[in-house]
């Protein structure tokens, strides 16, 4: 399923669902803004994560009307992607010091402890965690994971790319089909897997909630 496809699925699902998250989406990037998120990373972009910045340019208030994304997670527009990507490098210079990380140099999809240069935060949570996409060379290049500044990344990434992510949410959305069935059956220490997740509205929000495997 296309990016487009499944964009468009979920819009419309918000629509008459949920009309209030659907007015917070945000317009489409223009042309400017990807040139500078290009030039600010300085490392190619997936297509999957051009395309949906093509559609929407993230949204606003995005902890008011609930989670757009599994599990407290709404997108953020290009300027916010490049402000968090710059707040996580300053952490890690702190903590760590000035230099290169190790992990760097490592494929795409290999765990890390440190935050590096080739992440790019696509959406956010009101408790600061972060979704967002690896830039690192290799097969898995442009999968989205979870990271928390106080307990670094997930084992295991979520979703193989902004494209997988977008088709699992408008299935749980659209079809009843819950999202992560692939991470939540992958190769994740039991203590750390996240359930499967089904989306619904309760009491004017978005909420996301475990389902049996």
């Amino acid at each position: 399923m296309t990016v487009a496809v499944s964009w468009a699925r979920i819009t419309g699902w918000l629509a008459v669902n949920h009309p209030a998250m659907a007015a917070m989406i945000n317009p489409p990037a223009t042309a400017v803004d990807l040139r500078y998120l290009q030039a600010a990373v300085n490392r190619p972009l997936p297509g999957d994560l051009v395309e949906l910045l093509e559609l929407a340019n993230g949204t606003e208030h995005r902890a008011v009307r609930g989670s757009l994304i599994p599990t407290l997670y709404n997108l953020v527009p290009v300027m916010e992607m490049l402000s968090r990507r710059q707040m996580e490098q300053e952490i890690q210079r702190r903590v760590y010091g000035a230099g290169p990380r190790a992990g760097e140099g490592e494929p795409a999809g290999r765990p890390t402890t440190e935050w590096l240069d080739s992440f790019l935060p696509i959406a956010d949570a009101w408790d600061a965690g972060l979704l967002y996409v690896d830039l690192r060379d290799g097969e898995r290049f442009g999968c989205v994971w979870e990271w928390y500044p106080e307990g670094g990344m997930e084992s295991a990434p979520w979703w193989s790319g902004v494209g997988q992510m977008l088709e699992e949410i408008a299935g749980a959305l659209v079809d009843g089909r819950p999202a992560l069935r692939a991470y939540a059956s992958g190769a994740v220490p039991p203590e750390k897997r996240l359930p499967p997740q089904l989306a619904g509205v309760d009491d004017g929000y978005l909420r996301w909630s475990s389902v049996p495997d």
